[in-house]
């Protein structure tokens, strides 16, 4: 598994950037994103009012 990381580990990282860049872009990235971001801010406010300082 290192070496399978070693020699793909770059290209596998590539791919996902590029996949991200181009998503972000189209109409579709949109929703995605904001759906992502929906998701953080519950996740923010969930863990706000169970984590008391």
């Amino acid at each position: 598994m290192k070496s399978f990381m070693e020699e793909y580990g770059i290209i596998i990282v590539a791919a996902i950037v590029i996949m991200i860049i181009v998503v972000a872009a189209t109409p579709l990235g949109e929703g995605i994103r904001s759906g992502i971001q929906t998701a953080v801010e519950k996740l923010t406010t969930a863990l706000g009012t169970t984590v008391s300082p």
